[in-house]
């Protein structure tokens, strides 16, 4: 048996799913996780189904990766995100190729909709109440370059290899820090730099000090 993201199926809800196929089947098996975390919900799970599992740490948890340069904007709250997000793009011409998290569909729809104002037809959004089409349209559109950026949750954050993609904004900062991790992963791949912007409000500080905790950066 091989499951993949197995942190992020438990944490979208699928442990009984997952209980009921470890019961039906044999138990005399081999198992192969794969997970970019290790949480409590995870070990609970290899304690009760399996026996005696090794464990293989392919990088530590929270590792930074090197090619991405990291900075971070205090920002008084959603609307100045908004308002500061708009005056980049409209100011940088650097930021070509870009993804835009979000910690939720509604405000992932929130920045669309303004993005659509300023800068119609240059965006896209994507998120689970969109259909699987529509994600593959919206991606195929991305990755050929005719959409300036993303605006996505973290349904984007992990298993997906972008091309070329040259900054990561996180408008809002993830409340899991690994998150952080897998979000500005989508840039600085292979042997390309990237960029990694965050804008935080007071409420965030908070958040973004485990990131930075976790990092050691």
């Amino acid at each position: 048996m091989v499951v993949d993201e197995f942190d992020e199926m438990l944490s979208l809800g699928f442990k009984t799913q997952l209980t009921n196929i470890f019961t039906m089947m044999s138990e005399k098996r081999q198992n192969i996780l794969f997970s970019a975390t290790m949480t409590d919900a995870i070990d609970e799970m290899l304690n009760e189904y399996f026996k005696n599992p090794l464990e293989i740490s392919l990088a530590r948890s929270g590792t930074p990766l090197e090619k991405i340069a990291q900075s971070a904007f205090p920002v008084a709250n959603f609307n100045t995100k908004l308002n500061l997000l708009c005056h980049l793009l409209a100011t940088d011409n650097s930021l070509e190729k870009i993804l835009i998290f979000a910690n939720n569909k509604r405000h992932a729809d929130l920045i669309y909709t303004r993005l659509e104002e300023d800068f119609p037809g240059e965006f896209g959004v994507i998120h689970s109440n969109k259909s699987q089409n529509f994600r593959l349209k919206t991606m195929a559109s991305f990755a050929n370059n005719e959409l300036r950026g993303i605006i996505t949750t973290d349904v984007m954050a992990r298993g997906l290899d972008i091309p070329d993609v040259s900054h990561v904004f996180n408008f809002e900062i993830p409340e899991v820090p690994e998150q952080y991790i897998h979000r500005i992963g989508r840039t600085g791949r292979a042997d390309k730099e990237g960029i990694a912007i965050s804008f935080y409000t007071p409420k965030e500080e908070s958040l973004l000090l485990d990131i930075e905790i976790l990092m050691d950066k």
